[in-house]
């Protein structure tokens, strides 16, 4: 299979479903490898993305001998959304996020081969590491995680965090929750800030002209609210220090997105990280050029080994 293929195919051995939790169906997938089982990855995705998005790095697991299972966000992908308008990226609280994701696991953890690991990117290493920090059961669930370019802080342009941390709980109070805010679209000439690979910047378009009910638009106020509220949260005192599993941290250094120095702040906070920085990479770690990718595959594969029995 070519290069192009691996990313814009489907892996071998996939089947697509989904669940129903608080009123909303969520699209899931299950990939088996063709290889000893190792483990299982439950890869979860960032925002304004889908799974169709990460068929290359599921083939990558599913060469190292990982069944994958996949989920879609509830407001994105193929997944419910909850306003009118799909293109509006809106969610109530991110308390629904960690919900599903718990949600997840727990039916994974019923029918797919020990261990599970979760492997997560921007908005859904934040979830993650909250859901992680929060749930005791689901900890227990886990051998370990994987957190790419987390999103710790995001980066707020020209006004502080706290300003537009301000400014989005006042227009939600103002019941302007649901309206989008104004910025760049995340697709496209805007993927500069997110890889460095020109081929991979344009898998997602691929898979938006092919089946444009994955597109998503700008969050909302409302989303934007929540995420800072749910920032605010993990940032506080004795909430990292509660995630005793080992955490594989991967930093993209020159991340335009999300902030490094919060990662990296997170992951010193962490009992037992091992950390990763990729100094070239841009926020997207698994869609860089291959040199890029190497580093982070390598990593990958040394963690894991030390983790599974």
């Amino acid at each position: 299979m070519s290069d192009t293929a691996r990313r814009l195919t489907s892996p071998p051995g996939g089947t697509f479903g989904g669940f129903t939790r608080a009123g909303a169906h969520l699209r899931t997938a299950c990939f088996v490898p063709a290889v000893p089982a190792r483990g299982t990855i439950v890869l979860l995705t960032g925002r304004n993305e889908f799974i169709e998005k990460y068929f290359e790095t599921i083939a990558d697991l599913l060469d190292r001998g990982f069944h994958v299972h996949a989920m879609d966000w509830r407001g994105q992908g193929l997944s419910d959304r909850p306003l009118p308008d799909r293109m509006k990226g809106h969610v109530r609280d991110f308390i629904d996020y960690i919900d599903d994701l718990e949600a997840f696991v727990d039916i994974v953890a019923a029918q797919a081969p020990a261990p599970l690991i979760v492997m997560a990117h921007s908005m859904g290493g934040h979830i993650t590491a909250r859901a992680l920090a929060e749930r005791p059961a689901l900890r227990r669930k886990l051998a370990g995680a994987v957190l790419c370019s987390a999103m710790m802080a995001i980066e707020t342009g020209g006004i502080s965090p706290r300003t537009a941390a301000r400014i989005a709980r006042v227009l939600v109070f103002a019941g302007l929750g649901r309206r989008a805010v104004a910025a760049p679209k995340e697709k496209g000439a805007g993927f500069s800030a997110l890889t460095s690979d020109p081929e991979r910047a344009q898998d997602q378009d691929h898979f938006v002209a092919a089946d444009p009910r994955l597109a998503l638009g700008a969050p909302t106020f409302g989303w934007l609210d929540a995420a800072f509220r749910s920032m605010a949260v993990l940032a506080g005192p004795g909430v990292a220090e509660a995630i005793d599993l080992p955490v594989l941290v991967a930093i993209a250094g020159a991340d335009k997105v999300v902030k490094p120095d919060a990662e990296r702040a997170f992951a010193a906070r962490l009992p037992r990280a091992t950390l990763v920085e990729i100094a070239e990479s841009r926020h997207e770690v698994l869609k860089e050029r291959e040199a890029l990718r190497g580093l982070f595959w390598r990593a990958l594969d040394t963690w894991a080994e030390a983790i599974i029995t």
